[in-house]
């Protein structure tokens, strides 16, 4: 007769907890780099406000109308068009003035989640103002987003004391 040993079940090996680590980091730089690799419409929520993209160099994009002169407490209006790929809706401007500097950010809308936005451009018109309190030099430093970059252009404003003539 021949005896077969019983050997008992050994439990499965598990990896080392370093090398379970190391997994996880890969698992999460391959989901950054998924994420990022994206196109277009699929990285941002339709809830989520964008800063408004402006192209300085496209010959069809309107530029900012913002007046040179200006009175002291009397609403200085301007208008900034932002535009998209057909993927963005109108959104809000954001004023700050601080003394004789604003800072004028316009924000738009993504309208999808995919990442199929039609070439078509489409332009918004921001319509805002900025009161400045005080007669001097003020400044207005418009932020926007470019291609791929967010970018400032700084505008000067000569503001008369209100009554002068």
């Amino acid at each position: 007769m021949s005896h077969v040993p019983i050997i008992p079940h050994a439990a499965t090996p598990s990896p080392h907890p370093k090398r379970s680590r190391q997994v996880l980091r890969r698992l999460a730089r391959l989901a950054v780099a998924v994420v990022i690799g994206l196109p277009g419409c699929g990285l941002f929520s339709p809830e989520d406000p964008v800063i408004g993209i402006i192209d300085f160099d496209h010959a069809a994009w309107p530029l900012p109308q913002i007046p040179e002169t200006a009175t002291a407490g009397v609403p200085l209006e301007m208008a900034i068009w932002t535009g998209g790929g057909g993927c963005y809706r109108q959104g809000y401007t954001e004023v700050e003035v601080d003394g004789r500097s604003a800072v004028v950010t316009p924000y738009d809308f993504r309208t999808t989640g995919r990442g199929d936005c039609p070439s078509l451009l489409v332009f918004f018109e921001h319509m805002t103002t900025v009161v400045f309190k005080e007669p001097g030099t003020a400044e207005i430093v418009l932020v926007y987003r470019g291609e791929r970059w967010l970018g400032r252009k700084v505008y000067t404003v000569e503001v008369a004391e209100a009554g002068a003539t």
